[in-house]
């Protein structure tokens, strides 16, 4: 499995409406927008983290509204303060917030301390913003 291993990722978020969706990732969380990328029946925006991990927002002709499913994966952004996060988003109409900063169960490292938030972005896709420790 050597030449096997994964060496990386990329999460792709398909919508009805990308324009709308990318604006709120590029300006409201502040993603750097990369390349637009039409093809042809479908297009999207590449968007790059600070790490240089991507997150893809694309338009796919079987995605319709709001996502039902709001669960089903959660994006972790990482941050280093989160309770910064959590005060520029509170008060934003077009997301919902599902919890507000908390310190997250001990995982490997019992005498860290991780901080979350987790919340709704416009088309209901959960995230959260989570600190490292």
């Amino acid at each position: 499995m050597k030449n096997s291993q994964i060496t990386g990722h990329k999460l792709l978020i398909w919508s009805e409406n990308p324009d709308k969706l990318h604006e709120f990732y590029r300006d409201v969380l502040g993603l750097k927008s990369g390349t637009r990328l039409t093809m042809k029946d479908d297009y999207g925006y590449d968007l790059v983290c600070a790490d240089g991990t991507g997150i893809w927002i694309g338009k796919h002709s079987e995605v319709k509204g709001k996502n039902k499913d709001k669960f089903r994966f959660i994006l972790t952004l990482y941050t280093k303060d989160v309770y910064e996060w959590y005060e520029k988003l509170k008060d934003r109409k077009d997301i919902k917030i599902l919890a507000k900063p908390f310190v997250t169960p001990p995982t490997r490292d019992k005498k860290v301390k991780s901080y979350c938030f987790t919340f709704l972005d416009p088309e209901g896709n959960c995230l959260q913003f989570m600190t490292r420790g």
